[in-house]
């Protein structure tokens, strides 16, 4: 299911919502203030993988190891996701 998650700019409230179609993320609006000033967040998934003949192998559920650095061209995110390579 496409839900996504949000947090507004201006209570800093952050929510979930069902989104369908590209209308409703641009109608999105804050539930507890109703402000248009929401940002889309990047939410962690939640996955297995199967394992070559062998069973399966589940994803480590300690989720993805985001690290934060500066670059020339700014600041950058690099994920490191448990159980890929």
């Amino acid at each position: 299911m496409p839900i996504h998650e949000f947090k507004c700019e201006s209570c800093d409230y952050e929510f979930e919502l069902l989104i369908m179609n590209k209308e409703e993320l641009e109608a999105v609006r804050c539930p507890k203030c109703q402000s248009p000033e929401c940002n889309k967040l990047m939410s962690a998934s939640n996955f297995s993988v199967a394992g070559g003949g062998q069973g399966s192998s589940r994803a480590e559920s300690t989720g993805p190891n985001v690290k934060q650095h500066s670059c020339d061209t700014g600041s950058c995110t690099s994920f490191n996701l448990p159980g890929y390579k």
